[in-house]
């Protein structure tokens, strides 16, 4: 038998079903809107540089720009690849599966940086386990929407830009912390972060917060928690708490 987070009656349970799933699906749109968005711009600006280095190919450059060609062409296959998404990651298949955690963040942390033009920002990882076992569509969401926060609000004024995703793994289940040093947010707004339509401003202007709001009510209907801590000028740390399922549930 599926276990149920909130461990109510089988109507309420299913309700709470019905909305993690949509919540899920909520996110997974938004995620390929942005990916087909990317994608689009870098063929756009691939096919553009090509065609510029191969308007005037003779002389003594030839040998250089075909080379450029080749590196072009390879950060596309790079880009590529990165959206590749493992078995299983769709919301369509939502069960408990073992994941690969280190892979998993790497990956969502290079497309974010892609995303975000972000790639001096370093990536920081303290891990407890290599493994979770989880619901992979919405533990990667957790990690998309979390990561692109982080970098999204880097600090151009400090000299290194880092993130931190740090797993610790306890008998009931698993803390995902996320840290980093960017700008933060001012003390008077820390509790708005999580509302529907928050946007801060003007330094963190970016457009509307549905992400993280999204991403708390998946959390939260998931039968977890999700929490943030931040300051002014000292970067944002959020605390996701994710309840352990039996896989064996999932499996029967």
């Amino acid at each position: 038998m599926r276990h149920s987070p909130t461990g109510s009656s089988p109507n309420v349970s299913n309700i709470h079903l019905l909305l993690t799933y949509v919540t899920d699906l909520e996110l997974e749109v938004d995620r390929l809107r942005r990916q087909g968005q990317f994608v689009q711009h870098e063929v756009r600006e691939t096919l553009k540089r090509v065609r510029s280095l191969c308007a005037d190919p003779a002389g003594g450059e030839a040998l250089s720009r075909l080379a450029e060609v080749g590196q072009a062409a390879a950060h596309l296959i790079a880009v590529v690849r990165d959206l590749q998404d493992p078995p299983g990651y769709h919301p369509a298949h939502d069960q408990v599966i073992a994941i690969a955690v280190r892979p998993l963040i790497e990956q969502v942390f290079r497309w974010q940086q892609r995303l975000l033009g972000a790639p001096k920002v370093a990536l920081r990882l303290e891990l407890e386990s290599e493994h979770v076992e989880w619901f992979p569509a919405r533990l990667r969401h957790i990690l998309d929407n979390l990561l692109s926060n982080a970098l999204k609000y880097c600090d151009p004024e400090k000299s290194e830009g880092w993130v931190q995703v740090g797993l610790r793994v306890w008998p009931e289940g698993y803390e995902l912390r996320i840290r980093d040093n960017g700008l933060g947010l001012p003390a008077d707004e820390g509790v708005q972060v999580f509302e529907l339509f928050y946007r801060a401003a003007p330094a963190r202007a970016a457009g509307l917060g549905v992400g993280l709001a999204v991403v708390k009510l998946l959390v939260e209907q998931s039968g977890g928690t999700l929490t943030v801590d931040s300051g002014a000028g000292q970067g944002t740390t959020f605390v996701a708490v994710l309840p352990r399922y039996d896989i064996d549930d999932f499996l029967t």
